[in-house]
């Protein structure tokens, strides 16, 4: 896998940018994390680790969006108004169930999706640049503690 400062360096220069140390802390601890975060977790992550840094919230907002632009990261879905998102390096394509009890994320893919995807677009002649699917729902953990409906 290539190292992400230097595709985001790649990026700034071709953009005309500036490659702060601010950019790097952001970097450094998306990809330490392993899964999935919004911007909230992000900078409460980075306060955490690098607490004598003066990084603000919107530093980490201007710059999720150049991140996405530069293939590291991926936008996967809105949670209760929040974008949530995980490394776009290395990943392969998939599909999310995220469970509304305890916010656990579980990830499938499904070639059956894929071509259902497809033939939709090309019978409507829609050209698609992106998706998500998120299925909401309770995981197996979570079903155990919900009351049971009896069958009378």
């Amino acid at each position: 896998m290539k190292d992400p400062k230097e595709i985001f360096n790649c990026y700034c220069k071709s953009h005309g940018m500036r490659c702060t140390p601010e950019r790097y802390i952001i970097i450094d601890e998306i990809f330490r994390i392993r899964g999935h975060f919004n911007i909230d977790e992000l900078y409460l992550r980075i306060r955490k680790d690098y607490p004598h840094k003066k990084l603000s919230k919107g530093s980490i907002y201007r710059t999720i969006p150049h991140l996405v632009k530069a293939g590291l990261l991926r936008e996967c879905f809105i949670d209760q108004g929040h974008s949530c998102y995980e490394s776009a390096l290395g990943a392969h394509h998939h599909e999310h169930l995220k469970c509304v009890r305890c916010g656990k994320i579980l990830e499938f893919s499904s070639p059956r999706i894929n071509t259902i995807e497809k033939n939709i677009c090309k019978k409507l002649k829609f050209h698609m640049i992106e998706h998500s699917h998120v299925l909401l729902g309770y995981c197996v953990d979570c079903q155990a503690d919900l009351p049971k409906k009896g069958v009378s």
